[in-house]
């Protein structure tokens, strides 16, 4: 399976102290970096391993960087703050993105990392699998992360907010088992005395675009006459890079006057074979109405509501 990670790192990235930060601010952000990376794919192991690899050679930097006192309500004994945090996790806002069957999607995870006063290094990959030892399927490294740049900043004394950003190609990155639960993996190394790494900062779901027509005809409509609404379900497929007819789904069937608010009415599924995605309903024309089909999302595929149609019954 293709790996959304574009450098092979062989022994990690080598760190050296945030030197022009440091001037501006007082404190270490994050690492500067001398690549040690040739162009070239690399599978989800490898990738994993470079992730690694860059934790270690921050871990390293900390190590060799002078020790300094940090305020007394933050240290311990030894004057240094007792942990890093990782917190604020959000996947594009929320807990899910979404890809479509052509277009390259940016991804954005945003964390922050607090409780020392300098920061090392700290980065975000996105996983699929049961477990990082036997069962990774995938394994992205963020766009910062392969351009050797830090994607935190400081935000207040001992914070630090930080951004990546991950590029993933549908033709060439995903097929539709990649669709479901993900994993955000986060590591910050800080002056503290324990460092924070996690296989499992945050569990999200990629999810495959969805779209949902419909037409409710004919238009004008007599009274008394029948109005079909017809509306058709459809999600990206990441296999043959084409939309198809998602089966079997609940879709709501929701109902308003020309200035009242949708409310639903009824909920169907949809239609498989020739049909796949499909849903047909019948009103009988009694007065002016409007009507949309309404998908509620699954753990693979994002909710959607269909634009209102509005029949004019004469």
């Amino acid at each position: 399976m293709p790996q959304h990670s574009r450098k092979k790192l062989t022994t990690g990235k080598k760190v050296t102290l945030g030197v022009g930060a440091l001037a501006a601010s007082g404190l270490a952000v994050g690492l500067l970096v001398t690549p040690s990376a040739t162009a070239g794919g690399t599978d989800a192991a490898e990738a994993l391993e470079q992730s690694k690899a860059a934790a270690a050679d921050a871990s390293e930097a900390k190590a060799a960087a002078p020790k300094t006192a940090a305020p007394k309500t933050r240290a311990l004994a030894t004057g240094a703050p007792e942990a890093t945090v990782l917190s604020g996790v959000t996947v594009d806002g929320g807990n899910s993105a979404r890809v479509g069957t052509t277009n390259t999607q940016t991804i954005t995870v945003k964390w922050t990392v607090s409780g020392g006063s300098k920061l090392f290094g700290s980065h975000a990959s996105i996983w699929r699998g049961t477990d990082q030892d036997a069962g990774l399927e995938q394994y992205m490294l963020s766009e910062q992360f392969q351009a050797d740049t830090d994607p935190c900043s400081p935000s207040g004394e001992g914070t630090f907010n930080c951004t990546a950003t991950f590029k993933i190609d549908p033709q060439s990155d995903l097929t539709n088992e990649d669709a479901g639960a993900w994993k955000i993996e986060l590591y910050a190394v800080t002056d503290a005395v324990t460092d924070a790494r996690t296989e499992n900062a945050k569990t999200w779901y990629l999810k495959r675009w969805s779209r949902m027509s419909n037409n409710a005809a004919p238009e004008p409509v007599a009274k008394g006459k029948t109005i079909t609404i017809t509306g058709k379900l459809e999600r990206a497929n990441w296999d043959t890079h084409k939309y198809a007819g998602y089966t079997q789904q609940t879709v709501r069937l929701q109902e308003r006057s020309l200035t009242g608010s949708y409310a639903t009415t009824s909920s169907h599924s949809t239609g498989t074979g020739s049909l796949a995605g499909v849903e047909k309903q019948t009103r009988t024309a009694t007065a002016d109405r409007c009507f949309r089909y309404k998908f509620e999302g699954t753990t693979t595929t994002p909710p959607v509501t269909a634009t209102g149609d509005c029949v004019d019954v004469r």
